[in-house]
């Protein structure tokens, strides 16, 4: 019980902290977001560059299709920002080939409005007002509120204005007007009135002073100070177009204080411009020393960004590099372990095989030995009690010639037991050859520590050894047999030498088995042999 108790208490931390992480991205989302559309400093923009383009990369690292095209959004938000249109268009043209491979969400539609909003933005900054005009079209059809609705068609009539064609402006405008008791955002109001308002001062209608000023009234109650110079900027003109200069005077003071009061360069250079238009001259050295300020700051923010741009590139390269190098290590890697397998199962294979031919080999051996020297004395055996009478001893001297070759045999071929002292081993199986005609004669087999010699090359040692004296009695007629024995650093040597008869035959019979059991132990065997020089033979293991 105790144990589900606390298990259950891990759990709610683990969900407690996951969730606490969520929601700090989520604020940190929200607050770079906030940073692009208020900007204070160029900081701002290069800070929330910085975040959404990691953003970009974790959720292009984790194949987040749909996170990728909202941070491409983002960062194509802050290329505007900073003037930079045509990257900014790259980006939004990226993020849309993207939404163009997923399924289609609610969600989906929206950043697909938003983008087509955005890159009519951009195309009207390049003065590309067909494309800009499609693109707003393309983000109506995905509208799902009057708001948006409102905001799209604020932009089409920006084109239009541009485009000196106040009339369809104004009818656009009016229109969209009507959309006002489904739209709550006093802002996004007073900006379409803002806009309607000067279009009707273009086109001389005395409603432009009502249209301004209801415009004017929605952004005192919204208590935002920022958007209050637009309004006041408007009516400057509108009095000035009226040849009210004064009362220009006073609206576009009042603007010029809403600029120093939000502390914008941009704003400030903005209101000293249209009191300049009003002849407030004094004005023009402050104008000429913001203007080249302005300039200063423009280019100076952005060598800035592109110098960040250009680093965060590199970092992006250096990054990919090393990627690659690492899939490229990857690669090797697998292809070796593949290779190291599969020749692992090539060996296991042709080492069962040989195995297996051996075994084959050793069964023909065994076979043909039994029938050429068992089977034959047996049958002679059985002749001659056929035949004739014979003698007792004569009959048991046969049969127990027989049951030496069979022991013989049995000898050859039985498991030996290696981990026994294998030195007694060994001279019992030499001392085993000896016999009246046959000396056998050893040297420095005691020397030789055979507790620290592998299992295998004792048991080869003992076969091998095996073969050449039964070589040596079948084949060699020797009277003498010497075998010296030495280990040099973990290898053991053996030298074999009689004084028999010799061939001209580097192999006999049995010795080609000894030398594939040397080899399969990656060892080293040679055979010297003559006509009546006798045989030699030596072996490393």
């Amino acid at each position: 019980m105790k144990f589900i108790k606390y298990s259950f208490l891990f759990f709610v931390f683990l969900f407690v902290v996951n969730k606490g992480f969520a929601q700090e991205k989520t604020d940190s989302i929200a607050y770079y977001v906030t940073k692009i559309s208020q900007v204070n400093t160029s900081n701002d923009l290069e800070k929330a560059y910085q975040f959404f383009q990691n953003n970009k990369l974790n959720a292009l690292k984790n194949k987040h299709k749909v996170q990728v095209v909202y941070n491409l959004f983002q960062l194509s938000k802050i290329d505007y920002k900073f003037g930079f249109y045509n990257t900014s268009e790259a980006n939004a043209v990226e993020a849309l080939s993207i939404l163009d491979q997923i399924k289609k969400t609610t969600y989906n539609n929206t950043l697909r409005r938003s983008l087509y909003n955005h890159l009519g933005k951009v195309y009207k900054e390049k003065n590309m007002y067909t494309l800009a005009y499609d693109k707003y079209n393309q983000a109506l059809a995905l509208t799902k509120s009057a708001l948006d609705s409102l905001i799209v068609y604020n932009n089409i009539s920006n084109i239009l204005k541009d485009k000196t064609d106040f009339v369809a402006a104004e009818q656009l405008l009016s229109n969209t007007v009507n959309m006002f008791n489904r739209v709550e955002s006093p802002i996004e109001k007073a900006r379409l009135l803002d806009n309607l308002g000067l279009v009707q001062l273009k086109l001389n209608k005395e409603s432009a002073f009502n249209t301004l000023s209801q415009a004017l009234a929605l952004r005192e109650a919204s208590k935002s100070t920022l958007s209050l110079y637009p309004s006041y900027k408007s009516f400057s003109k509108y009095y000035l177009a009226h040849k009210d200069t004064a009362q220009a005077k006073v609206f576009a003071l009042k603007a010029y204080n809403v600029a120093n009061q939000v502390n914008s360069l941009s704003y400030k250079l903005d209101a000293i411009k249209l009191r300049l238009q009003l002849g407030d001259y004094e004005l023009s050295n402050q104008y000429f020393k913001w203007n080249d300020s302005l300039e200063l700051v423009k280019q100076h923010n952005q060598n800035k960004f592109a110098l960040l741009k250009y680093n965060v590139g590199q970092s992006e390269l250096k990054s990919q590099v090393e990627k690659t190098k690492k899939q490229q290590f990857q690669f090797i890697a697998l292809l070796i372990l593949v290779v190291a397998i599969s020749l692992f199962f090539i060996l296991q294979s042709k080492h069962k095989k040989e195995k297996l031919q051996e075994v084959y080999a050793t069964e023909t051996r065994i076979s043909k030995k039994v029938h050429d020297e068992v089977a034959n004395d047996v049958y002679q055996v059985m002749t001659k009690l056929q035949g004739q009478t014979i003698e007792k001893e004569v009959v048991l001297d046969d049969l127990e010639h027989i049951y030496i070759k069979t022991r013989d045999i049995s000898r050859e071929n039985s498991t030996i037991d290696v981990n026994q002292d294998f030195e007694d081993l060994l001279i019992d199986l030499l001392q085993s050859y000896k016999s009246e005609s046959v000396n056998i004669i050893t040297k420095d087999i005691s020397k030789i520590d055979w507790k620290t010699v592998s299992e295998i090359k004792k048991t080869t040692i003992y076969r091998v050894l095996q073969e050449l004296m039964t070589n040596m009695k079948k084949h060699s007629q020797a009277s003498i047999v010497v075998l010296v024995f030495n280990k040099k650093n973990k290898k053991i040597e053996v030298n074999y030498k009689d004084n028999g008869v010799g061939s001209a035959e580097k192999k006999q019979n049995g010795l080609q088995n000894a030398e594939n059991r040397i080899q399969s132990i990656n060892g080293t065997i040679t055979f010297d042999s003559d006509i009546n020089q006798g045989f030699k033979a030596f072996f490393i293991v």
